[in-house]
């Protein structure tokens, strides 16, 4: 702690005050009640109180040099509590979700779902089972093809050859085809940093999304010290080259995994050490995401694989529709296989829980698809616009670059993010939005922050985090059960991001314990 202040805070951490509340009504001491002037002298003062509680915590020497935003309002009363910096521009991180997923949800509407569909292009011999034509796969950005939804993404594939097997077809004299131009050609945002390209949480976009467009490298040691160790790739895959240089060493050693590809190519290279567990009866493996170059041959080479391993040889080759070139009739074409997503509620929810980027990328874009007949962020910015005039709100000063908050383009301020808060709380998607934030003690970004305070059960936020960036921004409760909607940014600081998110917390205890009474 840096200051007597914030060292008088965390103190309040231990006391009754400052923890999840579990005392009965008949332990408290009786309440007299006040006149309307001494509510009023009170209330005042407990607000004056609150701030300079605020004004002191954001006066710690960790943050001196730090760009630091803060809004803070009632939702019952309009009141604005606290402010700070509120209108000057900042990096938001992965607050930029709260911008896209509102847009989304708002435009798109909660139940949305996607469609992928699967398409025959030619004819079928049912004196031999051979099909004679091209396969097409057309995507519609659906994010929800992956782990967070499906035990083994691999399930929807195999439903797909199960509908091959019951229209008789044993063999493909043709290609397969993905059909990812729902969306623009953008496969990574602007401004995003072009050392992530390697890493699962900015992979490349897709209107053909597989698997999150990402493979797990699954190490494990070799039976002998000092031998190379033993590694695969899930999905099975040869879309996907392995070069392997892990080591084993012996249990007591230091060991750790790295695994990356260069730029528009699939060789992944794994190197580094692994040692045997100390345990025998714990997990010896060790694993890494890596996104894929090209999220849609990946899916088509999948598919392609399945359909052989079910028995139905593909004779032909696999591309995406920018190598295909030719231009789909699909009126003309016969659908086969659908896949349909989760209504989008329950995908925001993923986004905004965990900060998935990829789905913030498609929902967004989505949206800018469906209302404008484009997937492009251009028109996804366009459309950002759209709804801060729809809702009465200024964009002035807002720059938004992409959808998940990976760009450091992209420009907010907490009043802009306050205001976005506001008008889905007033929506009529107010609960769909609120349950999709995160909360402490749950499964999510804040599942570690929080617990056990006063502010556990009252709290939902979006987190955001980047090298120097760190945001919490959403809805709390106070001690008189009245909503407040807030935002916080720091920017450039040098302090660790723990003791950053060490001052978050405590704002948001300080709120929860909030009373005008």
């Amino acid at each position: 702690m840096r200051n007597s202040f914030r060292q008088m805070l965390c103190g309040m951490l231990l006391s009754a005050s400052f923890l999840a509340p579990n005392l009965s009504a008949q332990q408290n001491p009786p309440v007299l009640p006040l006149t309307p002037a001494q509510s009023d002298s009170v209330a005042a003062k407990a607000l004056t109180d609150l701030r300079n509680d605020l004004v002191n915590l954001f006066a710690d020497s960790a943050i001196s040099n730090a760009h630091v935003g803060i809004h803070v309002a009632s939702l019952k009363s309009k009141e604005v509590l606290f402010a700070r910096n509120d209108t000057k521009s900042f990096v938001p991180a992965s607050n930029m979700k709260i911008v896209s997923t509102a847009v989304a949800m708002d435009f798109l509407g909660a139940d949305f779902q996607y469609t992928t569909t699967v398409f025959l292009d030619g004819l079928l011999k049912k004196s031999s089972g051979e099909f004679v034509g091209n396969v097409i796969i057309r995507g519609a950005g659906d994010p929800s093809m992956s782990q967070y939804f499906y035990p083994d993404p691999m399930s929807i594939l195999h439903q797909w050859c199960d509908t091959f097997d019951s229209l008789g077809i044993r063999s493909i004299r043709g290609n397969i085809v993905g059909d990812d131009s729902y969306f623009e050609d953008e496969p990574w945002g602007e401004g995003w940093s072009w050392d992530d390209i390697p890493y699962s949480f900015s992979a490349q976009l897709s209107a053909l999304s597989f698997n999150d467009n990402k493979v797990e490298v699954v190490t494990k040691p070799a039976f002998s010290l000092g031998q190379i160790a033993d590694a695969m790739v899930i999905p099975t895959t040869n879309y996907v080259s392995l070069v392997n240089s892990v080591r084993t060493v012996p249990k007591d050693s230091a060991s750790g995994i790295n695994a990356t590809r260069q730029a528009y190519s699939n060789v992944v290279y794994v190197s580094g050490t692994i040692a045997p567990p100390a345990d025998s009866t714990q997990d010896p493996r060790r694993s890494s995401s890596v996104a894929v170059d090209n999220p849609t041959l990946f899916l088509v080479s999948l598919f392609k694989r399945t359909l052989s391993e079910r028995g139905i040889v593909v004779r032909g080759s696999i591309y995406d529709a920018k190598q295909w070139g030719d231009k789909i009739a699909y009126t003309e074409l016969r659908p086969v296989a659908y896949t349909t997503s989760p209504p989008l509620k329950e995908i925001i929810r993923n986004v905004n829980t965990i900060s998935n980027n990829l789905g913030a990328e498609l929902v967004w874009r989505t949206a800018a698809k469906e209302f404008s007949g484009k997937g492009s962020a251009e028109k996804g910015e366009l459309l950002v616009q759209k709804f801060m005039e729809k809702n009465g709100l200024s964009a002035k000063g807002m720059v938004v670059a992409d959808g998940s908050g990976l760009s450091r383009f992209n420009i907010i301020s907490p009043k802009h993010l306050v205001g976005i808060l506001t008008a889905m709380h007033n929506s009529r998607n107010k609960s769909a939005f609120t349950r999709s934030l995160a909360a402490p003690g749950e499964k999510g970004t804040l599942q570690n922050r929080l617990k056990n305070t006063i502010a556990a059960s009252t709290l939902k936020a979006k987190t955001g985090t980047l090298t120097n960036v760190s945001s919490l921004s959403g809805y709390i409760t106070t001690r008189d059960q009245e909503p407040l909607v807030f935002s916080m940014i720091f920017n450039n600081y040098t302090t660790p991001s723990s003791v950053v998110r060490n001052i978050q917390d405590l704002v948001c205890m300080r709120l929860a314990g909030f009373s005008r009474r």
